[in-house]
């Protein structure tokens, strides 16, 4: 589980949402078909790792793996 409040996962988020900006910018000038994949391959991670803080905590009855 990710503390979304903690100075790391902010520091981790902006730069991931300014890496996806670029990426995004990348797109709408670029006219090179393999750069305009690498930025849409780019977006499609960056949203993954921007989105695992975005998962459920386990429920308090599930069994812990530690």
């Amino acid at each position: 589980m990710i503390d979304r409040n903690s100075s790391t996962w902010k520091t981790i988020e902006r730069w991931a949402q300014e890496r996806r900006a670029l990426a995004v910018q990348g797109l709408i000038t670029g006219s090179q078909p393999m750069a305009d994949e690498r930025n849409r391959g780019d977006i499609r991670t960056l949203d993954d790792l921007l989105a695992l803080a975005d998962d459920e905590p386990p429920a308090s009855n599930s069994p812990h793996n530690y």
